[in-house]
């Protein structure tokens, strides 16, 4: 058993998760998040540069790429530590309260924002913790990025590098701490849109072809959900027709696909837009389609440096760990894809982005522990 569990300061560790906690940061409004723990850790001796990412994507704010070199250096190589600032949308205020040893908001409307400040904090700590019992470690490189919930934005625009090290944690999975995500899914995104012909609907609507027909009847020729345990497919967003009194001529319809598998991915996607074609044929629609790769898939085999680190540090906090794989995408698939081998770690997390979100303070301190453990692992 590590003896960093006595290292961790909880009390100044819990102050700096609610006081993050209060800071509103949404996607494109992380100005004052940046600000704050910017100061944080220049405080603490680190190299900080902040780029202007957001003027790309209508953002307030950019991106924080920090350089801890610590007093008493191991020799060991660099690693990076990453998770976001932002948070999905706000539906009321978050006011952080502690009920049966967990971190709530008392807004029951409302998320707490644990995802993904519970990291945040615990990366802080770790580093407090680092310095102030002169812990050897590495040079350890700080990756903490913005409006990672519309679509990985903030790592999508960032100078990777910045960041001379090739392995990375980042801390953004849901769950008690002791989960290590070694593989996550290519995403597709499929923008399409029916063109039919506007009549009135009462009048005349045997001049009009109804675009919201066509886009019913393909959308119900295509299996959505899960494919297979590699694959999911989700048409999420439906919009056409502007009065009930016209027959609509333009609707637009928004799907996904992920999967694990490149080719199963290309597979899927090509399924969709045929059915689609053919749907709006059928139905006499023009169909017109665009295809965006939001990011692509990665997969950290069990003996690669990462996956080894991570396990040997939660082992040395007397911990079990599982190596699984995620159908959700992160910061973690843009820097496996630009050529950093890093995996994704859970966070204490629960329940993110809905209003029963909750922390357990005993997971918030064991993140900040297992951070310790792995900043402390000697691999050269």
């Amino acid at each position: 058993m590590s003896g960093t569990i006595s290292m961790i300061n909880n009390k100044r560790l819990l102050e700096t998760f609610v006081e993050l906690l209060k800071i509103e940061s949404p996607s494109k409004r992380e100005k004052q998040i940046v600000s704050y723990v910017s100061k944080k850790l220049k405080n603490l001796g680190a190299e900080v540069y902040m780029d202007d990412c957001g003027k790309e994507f209508g953002g307030d704010a950019g991106n924080i790429v920090a350089t801890y070199k610590p007093k008493n250096p191991s020799g060991s190589i660099p690693i990076f530590l990453g998770a976001h600032l932002d948070t999905v949308k706000l539906n009321g205020s978050i006011v952080p309260i502690i009920k049966d040893g967990k971190i709530v908001n008392e807004d029951k409307n409302c998320i707490l924002g644990g995802d993904n400040k519970v990291a945040v904090a615990a990366i802080i700590e770790a580093l407090n913790t680092i310095k102030e019992k002169n812990i050897s470690t590495g040079n350890i490189y700080i990756i903490f990025t913005v409006s990672e919930e519309i679509g990985l934005l903030g790592a999508k625009h960032l100078n990777l590098d910045l960041v001379s090290a090739n392995y990375g944690f980042v801390f953004d999975s849901g769950g008690d701490v002791g989960t290590i995500v070694n593989k996550a899914p290519y995403q597709n995104s499929i923008y399409s849109q029916f063109i039919g012909k506007a009549a009135h609907a009462g009048v005349e609507p045997e001049k009009g072809i109804n675009s919201i027909k066509a886009a019913s009847i393909a959308i119900s020729n295509v299996k959505v959900g899960r494919i297979d345990k590699e694959t999911t497919c989700n048409v999420g967003k439906i919009e056409g027709g502007v009065a009930t009194n016209i027959v609509p001529e333009r609707t637009k319809v928004e799907a996904e696909v992920r999967s694990i598998r490149l080719d199963k991915l290309n597979k899927v996607t090509k399924l969709i837009v045929e059915n689609f074609e053919l749907a709006a044929k059928g139905y006499k629609a023009k169909f017109e389609y665009k295809i965006k790769r939001e990011y692509d898939g990665f997969e950290i085999l069990e003996n690669e440096i990462p996956v080894i680190m991570a396990k040997n540090a939660i082992k040395n906090l007397g911990l079990k760990h599982k190596v699984v794989s995620s159908g959700g995408g992160s910061d973690i698939n843009i820097f496996n894809s630009n050529g950093k081998r890093a995996v994704n770690l859970s966070a204490g997390m629960e329940n993110v982005h809905t209003s029963n979100e909750y922390v357990k303070i005993n997971q918030l301190e064991k993140l900040a522990e297992l951070i310790v453990e792995i900043c402390k692992l000697k691999i050269n």
